[in-house]
């Protein structure tokens, strides 16, 4: 009987991304029971991207070399450590960091892994388009995380979400290692830096390079902040009746309405002018974002949906740039082109959640409407950025090679 492996690769997925968003979901909770400041908070949230940078182009370019689900263990196992570490062996700002940095490594070693588990175990004819569904599962799984973990710190406390976290990666683990083969070896005809290298020297790869850590940077940086920038909205004056809505669960459903937004630009960007399509939806997110940092005294309704609206505008152009970027490569450097995209985008969402967290300490806090203003105008800088690089390629009228 064929194993079903694109619903054990993708029930898999779900599984690791719970430790993806669980600081994030109860980042308000955690603060208050640790003491951890803006700057603090920021350091622990962005360096779980650094990690997941730092990984990604490792274990996709030891695919090629080493057995993926050997691979697909070692990463389970550091998302499993990350889970425990923190708070259950100690509960302090160093171990929460290293948590962080163990969970990136482990969502490193389990998503590309899992990638190649997936493709190798399909015909050709099947392949790319459950690559696609995979991707997408993304969203999914952020949901999921955001939902799980609300559960947990509203029924056991926040420090659940973390112990729920290496339970949910334990069970992806085991899920894996009882049904999935390991793929056949096919040597890389080039090492990985080299492939790396010609990826990185073909026109325009690095103004979509920088358009992708764009919106990485302000995509992450906003689901990071987000529950906490919610709760300081509930705070504000009129709005005492949201004090007590558990934000995790209530921003939980988004990523439903973002994937099929993300699937239409990306169809819209295949069909018409690529570059285009892409800068318009930067500068949607670019507008929005402005919007919200105007209106944060509005009535809590409005700036909850705004912050819906924010959330879909900065991830409806994400479903684009990987097609954006193997466009330029040649189809036995995709893999490495894939690695050097997640090392971007994840180095710019470390950069971006730091960033946010200074920029909140600086200007008055997290108890600051000011504060929030700027530190929502940092987050659209990203799009900004985006929407920049992609009109500077659209403007070279240069078809990719």
């Amino acid at each position: 009987m064929p194993i079903p492996a694109r619903p054990v690769m993708i029930t898999a997925l779900v599984l690791n991304l719970i430790g993806f968003a669980n600081y994030a979901a109860v980042l308000p909770q955690l603060r208050e029971g640790t003491g951890l400041s803006e700057a603090e908070a920021g350091i622990a949230g962005g360096v779980f991207f650094l990690a997941y940078a730092i990984g990604a182009p490792l274990f996709a370019g030891l695919t090629d070399t080493r057995d993926a689900r050997r691979l697909y263990m070692v990463g389970g196992g550091l998302g499993i450590a990350g889970g425990l570490l923190f708070p259950l062996v100690d509960d302090g700002f160093a171990a929460l960091v290293a948590s962080r940095v163990l969970t990136g490594l482990g969502m490193a070693g389990t998503y590309m892994p899992g990638l190649r588990l997936l493709i190798e175990a399909l015909p050709p004819d099947r392949q790319q388009r459950a690559a696609g569904d995979y991707a997408s599962t993304l969203t999914l799984g952020l949901s999921a995380s955001f939902a799980l973990s609300g559960t947990l710190q509203w029924a056991f406390g926040w420090p659940a979400a973390f112990l729920g976290a290496a339970a949910t990666a334990a069970a992806a683990l085991a899920l894996v290692r009882a049904t999935m083969p390991s793929p056949r070896l096919v040597p890389a005809t080039h090492s990985l830096w080299r492939r790396l290298v010609n990826v990185a020297r073909g026109r325009h790869v690095w103004l979509v390079l920088l358009a992708a850590g764009g919106n990485s940077w302000e995509g992450m940086a906003f689901r990071t902040w987000w529950v906490a920038l919610l709760g300081f909205a509930a705070l504000l004056p009129g709005n005492a009746a949201f004090a007590e809505v558990n934000f995790a669960l209530a921003t939980a459903f988004v990523g439903l309405l973002a994937m099929p937004l993300s699937a239409f630009v990306a169809r819209r960007a295949e069909a018409g002018r690529r570059h285009r399509v892409i800068a318009l939806a930067a500068f949607s997110s670019v507008l929005v974002g402005a919007t919200l940092a105007l209106l944060l005294h509005a009535p809590f309704a409005a700036v909850f949906l705004l912050t819906v609206a924010y959330l879909c505008a900065i991830f409806a152009d994400a479903g684009a740039m990987p097609p954006a970027l193997l466009a330029r490569v040649a189809q036995a450097e995709r893999g490495a082109a894939l690695a050097l995209l997640s090392a971007a985008t994840n180095s710019a969402a470390f950069l971006g959640v730091v960033a946010v967290g200074f920029v909140l300490h600086a200007a008055g806090g997290a108890g600051s409407a000011t504060a929030w203003q700027a530190a929502i105008l940092a987050m659209a800088a990203g799009s900004a950025v985006t929407a920049a690089a992609m009109l500077a390629i659209d403007r070279a009228k240069t078809p990719p090679a």
